[in-house]
């Protein structure tokens, strides 16, 4: 085996490198664990061939820059930036388990549009927050997307390299990484105006994210070919087609083809604005398809919930061991999807549609302001650990000096230089003594500011969550006056939902009410 200098290192201080993960474009990206927490890392190392190289050197800067600027669930999160002694830089990010898309695509050819859609709406929430926060991402490809699972919930999605964003800042709007006309990125997801070199915003990221979407249900991309010139040339001139023309197996709505014929217009003012408005369309999709999975025969009707097995379904969720708020949390789903039902068959008016919206757009806020706050309290040990070892160095000093004052104090016979020199020492101590109070006036600062801040996004969180319960308790308000009011409601077609409906709302009681008596 080759022997690797980098292996056994120690990082900065802190990470600790313990084997090998794989090589990128600039970079070997390496496994390290945190010297003191029980924390796992990735550590990208620009490989030493490309240290006289000034425009992989920046682009592996802006890399850092740009990602670390990007706190965001659907975004690899950077914890750390520097050069080693030997001048590589590195890239201090967190560890991810999963599977590319594009390995994903490798082994399926393509994947349902059931699938793909809450896939591509997480790109999206990535790609707005990158571009609310000034940054082009120039690269989205099926390759820079990794599907992990967080807390149960697969596919969720994290972005990846940003080594040739463009930072849309005042700093950065003048600085080239790039020659006059030359181009970096992909050909098969360049926008027509990256493809020609030109300026762009996030649009031509859209762009991207369109072919994305395209590929992902039909299997490649709308235009391809061996030659990259003739790639690009499709992308500059030639109509893209609808992704439903490339597949006959499955059942692509007209409203998918829209999203994705907009995302890929050349003209990137026929396109859609932001990458929200992609999301929130998206959304509509996918709704859409929850409406159109409904359909079905509504011939036998039933008049009342069955009791046959009742009280052994609602103990069966009672001895599960889920909590209230896990209990409650289906429920919410499947009155979700007595919505959705409702609303194909025309029972329950369309307006409710908003309700659901809603309460998915709050959801995925959540998970962002929640993954926010998990970055933020990180912060604690950052401050905790920087300005301790800042007071410890004071304290040091302080120390050394004042025992270099007790020696001189102490000589018998002082001359006019040994009393200088008191004099000198006391003010140093007296100095650093400010200082030293000013590390911690400025640690308590930052803790109460730090703590302000999470305490305005927790905030955040309870005002949606409010939002949401709200949503759900009118749902399950005209859910219910439908069952008991509407003969329509009644059908077989229903029945099983609204079974489950019943037993977890009366679980989610029962333990409610345990949790009151116990209290």
């Amino acid at each position: 085996m080759k022997y690797d200098p980098f292996l056994g290192r120690t990082v900065n201080d802190k990470f600790r490198i313990i084997d090998f993960i794989g090589q990128g474009g600039m970079g070997t990206v390496y496994l390290a664990e945190h010297e003191t927490l029980p924390r796992r890392f990735a550590i990208k190392i620009l490989k030493t061939e490309y240290l006289e190289n000034e425009q992989f050197v920046e682009r592996f800067r802006r890399e850092a820059i740009a990602a670390s600027r990007v706190v965001h669930p659907n975004v690899v999160y950077i914890t750390d930036f520097g050069q080693l002694p030997e001048g590589n830089y590195y890239i201090v990010m967190e560890y991810l388990e999963g599977e590319g898309l594009d390995n994903l695509l490798d082994s399926q050819g393509k994947i349902p549009i059931s699938r793909a859609l809450p896939i591509l709406m997480q790109v999206a929430d990535g790609l707005d927050h990158a571009h609310r926060m000034g940054i082009v991402h120039r690269d989205i490809k099926a390759e820079n997307v990794l599907l992990t699972t967080e807390r149960g919930k697969k596919d969720v999605v994290k972005l990846l390299d940003f080594g040739i964003a463009r930072l849309l800042l005042p700093n950065f709007t003048s600085t080239r990484i790039t020659s006059h006309g030359q181009v970096f990125g992909t050909p098969e997801y360049m926008s027509p105006e990256q493809a020609s070199g030109k300026n762009l915003d996030g649009r031509s990221d859209i762009y991207s994210l369109g072919v994305l979407a395209f590929e992902l249900v039909t299997g490649s991309p709308p235009f391809w070919d061996e030659d990259p010139t003739e790639i690009l040339q499709a992308h500059l001139s030639d109509p893209p087609p609808a992704p439903s023309s490339r597949v006959q197996d499955q059942n692509i709505p007209s409203l998918f083809d829209a999203v994705v014929l907009r995302c890929l217009a050349k003209d990137p003012a026929e396109r859609f604005s932001t990458a929200s408005e992609v999301r929130n369309e998206l959304l509509r999709v996918r709704n859409l398809l929850t409406q159109m999975a409904a359909g079905g025969k509504t011939e036998d009707k039933i008049t009342s919930i069955s009791s046959v097995d009742y009280e052994s379904e609602v103990k069966s969720l009672l001895d599960s061991g889920k909590s209230a708020f896990a209990l409650r949390n289906e429920l919410h789903e499947v009155l979700k999807e007595l919505a959705f039902r409702l609303m194909q068959d025309n029972i329950l008016d369309s307006e409710f549609s908003h309700a659901v919206d809603e309460i998915i757009t709050h959801q995925s806020a959540i998970a962002s302001l929640q993954s926010t706050i998990a970055l933020k309290e990180q912060d604690f040990e950052r401050i905790r650990n920087e300005m301790g070892q800042r007071e410890k160095n004071l304290r040091y000093a302080i120390l050394d000096l004042n025992q270099e004052y007790r020696s001189v104090e102490s000589k018998k016979d002082k001359n006019a230089a040994d009393n200088k020199l008191m004099d000198d020492l006391k003010y140093q101590v007296e100095s650093l003594n400010g200082a030293l109070k000013k590390v911690i006036d400025d640690r308590r600062t930052a803790f109460v500011d730090l703590n302000r801040e999470i305490d305005g996004y927790k905030k955040s969180v309870e005002d949606r969550e409010a939002e949401i319960s709200a949503h759900y308790s009118t749902l399950n308000f005209e859910i219910e006056k439908l069952r008991i009011e509407d003969s329509r409601a009644s059908s077989i077609k229903f029945a099983a939902l609204f079974e489950k409906m019943v037993h977890l709302r009366t679980a989610v009681e029962k333990l409610r009410l345990q949790a009151s008596s116990i209290e």
